[in-house]
């Protein structure tokens, strides 16, 4: 029988999250789909309800669901607390669990390059900066700035992780190794060719990370990379994520030599 996964979030537009898992679906021939259910918030408790019923075997979850799904699951993991969102829901015992992948979507390809940074900075305060505040204390960063054009919000989110608060202000005077992008600034649309970040202040020895992954090379790390600072672009975050919630569905690896073209052939046409 045909296994059963999707993703829900209102809107979905052209989310990658079907290319990719049925993907690998057929990679590994597993006999499986994957769909995309547009859910409104008001529809969410039925749309759970279907998922016991049918059974549905995994979800992804996204805007604007992350928290509220956390509700309607019998087991929440330590992760997904301490973030306090999740993205993926998997069976395990006849329980079904509610786990978030986003902040090993993020520590892996600072693992996989071998960078340790003494000190990073967070630009942003909402729900995708929590997963990376999570990271970077995965990673045991020693020191940790949250900033945010809300200095309210950056001082809520420090005091909950154990960050220092920074004013926007004053963002370029931190002297951070790692400066991490986790604002919709510079995004493809009104958004896109503006930066989070003062130019001036790349110098090389510094790394770039922008979890905006449409355009593939933003403002921000087009301005990082002409002062000698290494990046990391948004698209290796989608799929790191990716590749840990097939796991927890299926046991399996998804290769990312192979799932990274196919993700860019998709984005960017090459």
């Amino acid at each position: 029988m045909t296994r059963l996964y999707g993703i829900i979030g209102h809107p979905l537009g052209h989310t990658l999250s079907p290319l990719v898992h049925n993907w690998g679906f057929a990679r590994f021939g597993i006999e499986a789909r994957y769909e995309a259910w547009a859910t409104l918030p008001e529809e969410l408790p039925a749309f759970m309800a279907r998922v016991r019923e049918t059974p549905i075997q995994g979800l992804s979850v996204t805007i604007p669901h992350k928290t509220a799904v956390m509700d309607f699951v019998d087991v929440v993991t330590d992760l997904g607390r301490e973030v306090g969102a999740v993205n993926t829901l998997f069976w395990r015992g006849g329980a079904l669990h509610a786990d978030n992948t986003d902040v090993e979507g993020f520590c892996r390809p600072l693992v996989v390059r071998g960078i340790a940074p003494g000190a990073a900075l967070l630009l942003g305060c909402g729900g995708a900066a929590r997963a990376v505040a999570a990271g970077l204390r995965r990673l045991q960063v020693p020191r940790i700035g949250v900033t945010g054009r809300s200095l309210d919000k950056a001082r809520a989110l420090a005091l909950e992780f154990g960050l220092e608060p920074v004013a926007w202000e004053d963002r370029a005077d931190f002297p951070a190794a790692l400066v991490v992008n986790a604002t919709p600034i510079g995004m493809s649309g009104r958004q896109e060719g503006v930066s989070p970040y003062p130019a001036a202040a790349w110098e090389p020895g510094r790394l770039a990370y922008d979890l905006v992954y449409n355009p593939y090379e933003t403002r921000f790390l087009a301005e990082a990379a002409r002062a000698g600072a290494g990046v990391v672009p948004g698209l290796e975050m989608f799929l790191y994520q990716a590749v840990e919630q097939f796991c927890l569905w299926t046991g399996r690896v998804l290769p990312d030599d192979e799932l990274r073209p196919l993700l860019r052939q998709a984005l960017y046409g090459g």
